[in-house]
């Protein structure tokens, strides 16, 4: 099973949570745990760190602006959302 569908599956089954920062994040850029959850399940994996076992994923809010969400699975396998931002192009 790839990573992305990994992730999805513990997340479809409340097997994550955010971190205070992500959280915190989240709220400042206008996103909910909803939109968070959303992202994960429509969005792909862009970025990997494999030393840190770290992943960056990016898809779609509920109100259609880009998630940016860099997370983890946890030995316990659970997904630890770090951090969550609000993905805008490059210019």
């Amino acid at each position: 099973m790839g990573k992305i569908r990994t992730i999805r599956a513990l997340v479809q089954n409340g097997a994550f949570y955010l971190t205070e920062h992500a959280l915190e994040e989240a709220a400042d850029d206008g996103f909910d745990i909803f939109d968070v959850e959303y992202a994960i399940l429509e969005g792909k994996i862009r970025k990997v760190w494999p030393r840190e076992g770290k992943y960056e994923c990016v898809g779609p809010a509920l109100d259609g602006r880009r998630v940016g969400i860099v997370c983890r699975v946890t030995a316990r396998r659970k997904v630890r959302i770090i951090t969550v931002y609000e993905d805008r192009p490059r210019q």
